[in-house]
């Protein structure tokens, strides 16, 4: 929990850093220092030395000349694309869109055929694509073709006709555009949720981020997060003028219907979602507001756990200390889930309640109350619980039967969006509440997804459409969230070795090796903080490149959800 001021705000150091070193790399390493978190670049990226100026139309140039001189230049959108408009002729530049979308390749296999004297194809393999709306999504490799057409305009080819949006190589990409974490708020408004976007580089960004927000979520967070923003609020020009570090955001007349306590979240929102360090000064129809910054108790960003590791070991449950091997008990809950013997516990945010799997199936702990078996199912998966106190549980063979349970033992069935699922491991829902990381397998194929949980009056009813992560991890074993915005699943490969697949929700996804004999894996507040419990009651964490085995005896790696509740 923190001040909602929002004078510091989650990860704005990183993103812009790591996801630039690690788009589209694969295998290439993962840096080990800091948290893979959502973020803004620290300022506006609009000096010289970040903005890229390709050159215009050669004269006497071939068609194929303006064709690779357009794709190049297309690369700047500065100017609104000036540059790469220069290629068009005249009628075709007003109407060809490059804010549709970027489809993002490796730049080297690009297969360029001249269909005819004023028709070219261009063949490329896309790597990954950016949606109108700044939604990243990584691609499988399969080729595809784009059609130009030329028209002669006083002797010098021209470009007539081309697909809308922008063709980058990766290298190009990572030099223009940047990640921006828009943040929108949980049901309850007192939680700021990540919704990962892309946008280009530039004294345009500001402006593209408020359009964003005001826009609102991501279709798959739809109906589980909220937006300050009252229906129809939009700029009233469609820029957000910055002078020094104040973002001046002009709304039109809609914005009228916001209260006190509205307004106040709207600039959370907008402080949170513009690069740090920008202060935001709203106003509505060229009337300045005056504004405090939202100060209605403690507003969740980023919920963190606590750094220690959380352990079964030798009959003790509880927290491993930094530097030895003593187990520090949580108070009113280490005893209960001992006397258990469970095989995976995960303790609620303020560490009062827990949910324990055992042979005997799900329990809650609760600090101070006797220990209650909540679902005897058979074949259960490890539960999770969220940061309302729901404990949520469904068995691995019959993956629509999830249920959730509030303070009593009894269940409520939650909707869910795989009917075609036949199993399902893992099923963790996030620290600040609102989403669920999930793997479940159809058929052979697993797959790693993230979807927004919808609730009633606070009681989860149903998940949403899912968005899918990863479809080829091989052969799942568990899952965990890093931060807000990374989640990673720990799977076994063909031939027997296992992986630690981590992927951003929005971003890039990356391979990391992992200790041979890994059974589970829990997050903590960063990604080299990961830990890995092996079959042998090994506990290991990363170091440098791989994997030093901390201590033994540890029979269970539990899951944390947050420090406070």
């Amino acid at each position: 929990m923190r001040s909602t001021g929002l004078s510091t705000r989650t990860g704005r150091t990183v993103v812009a850093l790591l996801v630039g070193a690690l788009l589209l790399s694969g295998c290439a390493g993962i840096p080990r220092e800091g948290g893979v978190r959502a973020g803004q670049p620290d300022v506006v990226d609009d000096s010289p030395t970040q903005v890229f100026l390709p050159s215009g139309p050669q004269r006497d140039a071939s068609a194929e000349g303006i064709l690779r001189g357009f794709i190049d230049a297309a690369s700047s959108p500065e100017g609104n694309y000036a540059i790469a408009r220069e290629f068009l002729t005249s009628d075709f530049t007003s109407s060809w869109d490059p804010s549709a979308g970027v489809t993002v390749d490796d730049g080297t296999g690009r297969v360029i055929t001249e269909v005819d004297a004023q028709n070219i194809e261009v063949a490329l393999t896309p790597r990954a694509e950016v949606s109108a709306r700044g939604e990243f999504r990584g691609l499988d490799p399969l080729p595809v073709s784009l059609d130009y057409a030329f028209r002669q305009v006083d002797g010098q080819w021209r470009i007539s006709a081309a697909p809308n949006g922008t063709v980058i190589d990766e290298t190009t990409f990572n030099d223009v555009f940047s990640a921006s974490a828009l943040y929108f708020f949980s049901p309850g408004f007192d939680a700021l949720v990540p919704d990962l976007r892309w946008f280009p580089r530039g004294a345009s960004a500001p402006t593209k981020i408020v359009n964003a927000v005001l826009s609102g979520p991501s279709s798959w967070l739809v109906g589980a997060v909220a937006t300050a923003f009252p229906e129809g609020t939009a700029l009233t020009a469609d820029a957000v003028q910055v002078v020094g570090r104040n973002a001046m955001v002009d709304l039109n007349t809609e914005a009228l219907n916001a209260d006190r306590i509205t307004l106040q979240r709207m600039k959370a929102q907008l402080t949170a979602s513009l690069p740090e360090g920008m202060q935001v000064e709203i106003a509505i129809d060229q009337n300045a507001q005056n504004i405090q910054d939202l100060g209605v108790g403690d507003l969740a960003v980023n919920p963190r756990v606590d750094a220690r590791a959380l352990v079964l070991r030798d009959g003790a449950f509880g927290f491993l200390a930094a530097s030895g091997q003593t187990v520090t008990p949580v108070d009113g809950i280490s005893e209960a889930v001992t006397s258990l013997n469970p095989t995976a516990v995960t303790l609620a945010s303020g560490q009062r309640v827990a949910v324990a799997l055992t042979a005997d199936g799900v329990y809650r702990v609760r600090a101070g109350n006797e220990s209650t078996l909540i679902d005897s199912r058979s074949g259960l998966i490890d539960p999770s619980i969220d940061s309302a106190g729901y404990s949520w549980s469904v068995p691995a063979k019959r993956p629509n039967e999830l249920l959730v349970f509030g303070s009593t033992i009894e269940s409520i069935p939650v909707l869910t969006p795989w009917p075609e699922a036949t199993s399902i491991q893992s099923l963790k829902v996030s620290r600040d509440g609102t989403r669920l990381l999930v793997v479940y397998t159809i058929g052979t194929e697993a797959r790693m997804a993230v979807a927004g949980i919808i609730r009633k009056d606070g009681v989860p009813v149903e998940i949403g459409a899912p968005l899918q992560l990863t479809f080829d991890i091989g052969t799942p074993i568990d899952a965990a969230w890093i931060d807000e915005l990374t989640v990673a699943s720990l799977s076994t490969l063909v031939g027997g070795a296992k992986q630690i697949t981590v992927q951003g929700i929005g971003g890039v996804r990356t391979e990391l090796e992992s200790p041979t004999d890994a059974v589970s894996l829990a997050g903590s507040n960063s990604l080299r903080d990961v830990r890995v419990l092996t079959a042998g009651g090994g506990l290991s964490v990363q170091r440098g490149v791989g994997w030093q085995k901390r201590l033994d005896g540890v029979s269970l790696l539990a899951t944390q959800q947050g420090l406070t509740g």
